[in-house]
């Protein structure tokens, strides 16, 4: 793609904004971003399908910014994929808020022809998880299956490691700037995974990572694959923000059953109870794909992975991967389902460690929430900030809105959509079809 071209592109990326759901109805109507570069204020003003927010954010000209990001780029080996490029994924074109654009380190494998399963999880992983994680990533990717993951502490780095020695591609979804090493405890695997395939990301390169970018980023993971498999989390695990994306975007979901009385089990074993596939190695996911891939699929490699040592510790030691793991995490077997169902809110200011920044915003996600009673709805609210407080009050009280009609002053439709999922997790709100939310 001529420089020029992506200019635009960048200069529509910044005007639209991460996770822009207008963006879909743009792309349906103008291939090239310089047609709407050069429309004056009164063209924009008669553009149907946007709000007047993105109206008016359209109408700025400028191209300083996408300048130097463009500059940037070229100069620090990042490419970038635009919507309209041939190399862009094609699944990604059909999830409902698709990135404007990706940036890429490292060589994207051709995600239009393999299979490609996401595998994510809890950053405090068990033994268990940690071994199962490896064990499944190491098999399917000596198979000729891309895992993707979003390079967390935990399952994540442990499923991107077993892909690499497993001799397969692996592709890392950052919620930061391609450029960020984070966490920073994953320096080394990030190399690695440049160098076996790729990091990407729809931030900007020098993005800093933020707690709302975590759950945005997830529907990335889920909208690169086929089918996404969960490996241990509690109800309060961003990874099942992951499995809500996916089911949302009509994905495969495919779950690690574990002991009912262990936290860590709770969110794969409900989300099994609610229809996804038990996977109890990785010969389950392959089977279930067979028909489809069988002449992409590398048998021989897999027989021959499964004939000798892992070296699991080892390897995790060589590429920088933490082996850290936590006792089973006991769970109460009486603990009802609409309990466990409260979202842990961790606001982030600033840079902190990877468990507060990564914050675990998820809750079960395959089965209804039960309206709070009011004392509870009133303590949910005051946990949450003063953005997401406003957006539930805006709202009203019977009728459904989408993210469009409650953007507030100082947010964008990313952040707005963010504090709605969080309502939704805490069971305040719910989503419908199309897109629109209602309170409960």
């Amino acid at each position: 793609m001529k420089d020029e071209n992506t200019l635009y592109w960048i200069w529509l990326s910044e005007r639209c904004g991460i996770a822009s759901k207008e963006f879909g109805r743009i792309a349906a109507r103008y291939d090239d971003p310089f047609e709407l570069y050069r429309m004056d204020e009164d063209e924009i003003e008669h553009l149907e399908g946007i709000g007047g927010s993105l109206k008016s954010r359209l109408c700025d000209k400028s191209l300083e910014s996408a300048y130097a990001t463009l500059r940037y780029c070229k100069d620090n080996r990042v490419q970038i994929l635009s919507y309209a490029d041939t190399r862009y994924p094609a699944r990604l074109r059909t999830i409902e808020d698709p990135p404007v654009l990706l940036y890429v380190l490292g060589r994207l494998p051709d995600l239009n022809r393999r299979l490609c399963v996401g595998m994510v999880g809890t950053r405090k992983m068990s033994e268990y998880g940690r071994q199962s994680a490896y064990k499944i990533s190491y098999e399917l990717a000596a198979a000729g299956v891309v895992i993707v993951s979003g390079m967390a502490l935990g399952v994540d780095g442990v499923s991107a490691c077993g892909a690499l020695c497993g001799g397969g591609q692996t592709v890392a979804v950052l919620g930061c700037g391609v450029s960020v090493v984070y966490p920073k405890e994953h320096a080394k695997l990030m190399k690695e995974i440049e160098r076996g395939g790729a990091v990407v990301s729809e931030y900007p390169p020098s993005e800093a990572p933020q707690g709302k970018n975590f759950p945005i980023r997830n529907r990335i993971i889920s909208g690169l694959c086929q089918g996404v498999l969960i490996v241990e989390g509690s109800v309060g695990s961003g990874a099942l923000i992951t499995a809500k994306a996916a089911i949302q975007q009509g994905r495969e979901l495919f779950a690690l059953p574990g002991p009912i009385n262990e936290k860590n089990s709770y969110g794969p074993n409900e989300l099994i109870q609610n229809g996804a596939r038990v996977v109890l190695s990785a010969d389950d996911i392959l089977q279930h794909y067979d028909f489809l891939y069988h002449d992409n699929l590398n048998y021989k490699g897999l027989r021959k992975a499964k004939g000798k040592p892992y070296d699991e510790l080892e390897n995790l030691r060589r590429m920088g991967v933490s082996s850290k793991t936590v006792g089973f995490l006991r769970g109460d077997l009486s603990v009802k389902t609409e309990d466990r169902a409260k979202v842990a809110q961790t606001t982030v200011k600033g840079e902190k460690s990877s468990d507060s920044v990564q914050a675990d915003t998820s809750a079960s996600v395959a089965s209804p929430k039960q309206a709070p009673r009011p004392d509870d709805s009133q303590k949910l609210l005051e946990s949450f900030d003063d953005s997401t407080r406003r957006i539930f009050e805006i709202m009203p009280p019977d009728q459904a809105v989408s993210p469009d009609a409650l953007l507030i002053e100082g947010m964008d439709i990313s952040e707005t959509i963010t504090a709605l999922t969080l309502l939704e997790l805490s069971g305040l709100v719910s989503s419908l079809p199309g897109g629109v939310y209602i309170k409960k």
